[in-house]
């Protein structure tokens, strides 16, 4: 392969390892504050979480899609290949799982945090739904990590 397909694959996978880990820190962060109960920490981890998926997870998430079809076409692989259409399928899924479930779950939690008791109902709510949509997006994001790695044998 040449030197811009090497340097694609490097920032395809420099951004995997961003988003994934991105995603695993914010996590393992939010349960953690979450269970401990101070909602003005609570709040205002939340609101960082935001910006945080805003200003890096997302960019990673462009650079992943941008870098991965640009390899495919210089690399001349089928697009129906099932790696790739997996690959398609992650990112199209973690795109809209994180930019509008999470996103939304953690844009309310914050706001909601500093106005309500450690077990208010809504709170607790909120905090499920962003740890199972975080979870299965991480799963998402995973999946397509583990067949990226084993494609020749599928």
């Amino acid at each position: 392969m040449d030197t811009t397909y090497n340097v694609l694959k490097f920032l395809h996978v420099v951004a995997v390892i961003v988003a994934v880990g991105g995603v695993v820190a914010l996590s393992v962060i939010n349960t953690r504050l979450g269970r401990e109960g101070d909602r003005e920490v609570l709040a205002s981890v939340g609101r960082q979480s935001v910006f945080y998926g805003r200003a890096v997870i997302t960019p990673a998430a462009v650079v992943i899609l941008i870098a991965g079809i640009i390899m495919v076409l210089r690399a001349g692989i089928s697009f129906g290949a099932f790696w790739i259409s997996w690959g398609f399928i992650g990112i199209v899924g973690f795109a809209l799982l994180g930019g509008v479930v999470v996103n939304r779950a953690g844009a309310e939690l914050a706001a909601l945090a500093p106005t309500t008791k450690p077990d208010d109902p809504r709170v607790m709510a909120l905090q499920r739904r962003l740890t199972v949509a975080t979870l299965v997006n991480l799963l998402l994001l995973l999946s397509v990590v583990w067949v990226m790695v084993f494609k020749s044998t599928l």
